[in-house]
């Protein structure tokens, strides 16, 4: 499962444009209240292009601690470490509820890689990596051993940032901020499933949910008796048609159509799902009013 995790991101890998978070949206704009001008007192030319660039309302110290990391000049500065664990917390929160709400039957080893995928180091090098972050974070190099050090450093303090976003700017602003970054790019979950014994699977999980157990019936085939037959399989439960799938051989067919079957089911999808951070934003009168999706069903025990 690891190997799947590490590739996921190359599976959801958007245009690089769609990264360019300060050209996609105006963050002044994702404030919900008017704040006062930061005093930015002595920025480097370098620091004040960023926060320009990006829109954070910050003061020239949070943003020097937040961009700051342990190594640099012997951690005897302000360095960024509370504020990147700050923001590891944050982005896990935002980001489990949002996929937990979107597609509510996953399995929770899948929901659990999603939130690892989503917040990854290739996915937070690259966010950081677009906002430039490597234009004015702080570290020491050669203190910093390990393959891939920069990446693994740019993630770091775009952790750290988002930390200070929602210390400075408060929640709102820090959940808008990763839902357009991060969570506004669909992510082929697929390959995250325990699908290797399909036929089985979806036998359990009818049988829990007390309808009839999946049959295979042929709906078409071509070339039977040829070098490249071709059959297509629906699997059914009752007169429902759950699952289709297609292949060389019939029990190929029947397997894709089992795999089918379950694909729809955990990857069954809620359009704009309403969130319980939603009430962050809302009035106290419609807060109490909130009511939550429904929680979506859990998978069958083999």
């Amino acid at each position: 499962m690891s190997c799947v995790r590490s590739s996921l991101f190359a599976l959801a890998r958007p245009a690089a444009a769609t990264f360019r978070i300060a050209q996609a949206i105006s963050f002044r704009a994702l404030t919900t209240q008017a704040a006062a001008a930061p005093k930015r007192g002595d920025l480097t030319p370098a620091q004040a292009a960023f926060l320009a660039r990006t829109g954070f309302n910050f003061s020239a110290k949070l943003l020097k601690q937040a961009t700051t990391h342990k190594t640099y000049k012997d951690g005897k500065v302000p360095h960024s470490e509370q504020l990147q664990y700050f923001g590891e917390q944050v982005l896990d929160l935002y980001v489990t509820e949002y996929i937990h709400a979107k597609y509510p039957n996953l399995p929770p080893a899948t929901l659990r890689d999603a939130v690892a995928a989503y917040t990854s180091t290739a996915t937070l090098s690259m966010l950081g990596k677009s906002i430039g972050v490597q234009d004015v974070m702080r570290w020491e190099p050669q203190e910093v051993s390990g393959k891939d050090s920069e990446a693994r450093m740019q993630a770091k303090i775009t952790k750290a940032l988002i930390g200070a976003l929602y210390k400075a700017q408060g929640a709102v602003a820090a959940k808008k901020f990763i839902h357009a970054a991060l969570l506004a790019k669909d992510m082929d979950l697929a390959p995250l499933l325990p699908l290797d014994e399909p036929k089985r699977a979806l036998s359990a999980l009818l049988k829990r949910q007390g309808r009839e157990r999946p049959v295979s019936r042929m709906l078409h085939e071509t070339g039977r008796h040829s070098s490249a037959p071709v059959f297509v399989v629906g699997a059914f439960s009752g007169l429902d048609k759950i699952g289709e799938g297609a292949g060389s051989s019939i029990k190929m067919a029947e397997y894709r159509a089992a795999k089918d079957a379950l694909l729809k089911y955990y990857l069954h999808t809620r359009v704009n799902p309403p969130l319980p951070s939603d009430t962050e934003a809302m009035p106290h009168a419609e807060r109490n009013a909130y009511v939550g999706a429904p929680l979506g069903d859990t998978p069958a025990i083999l």
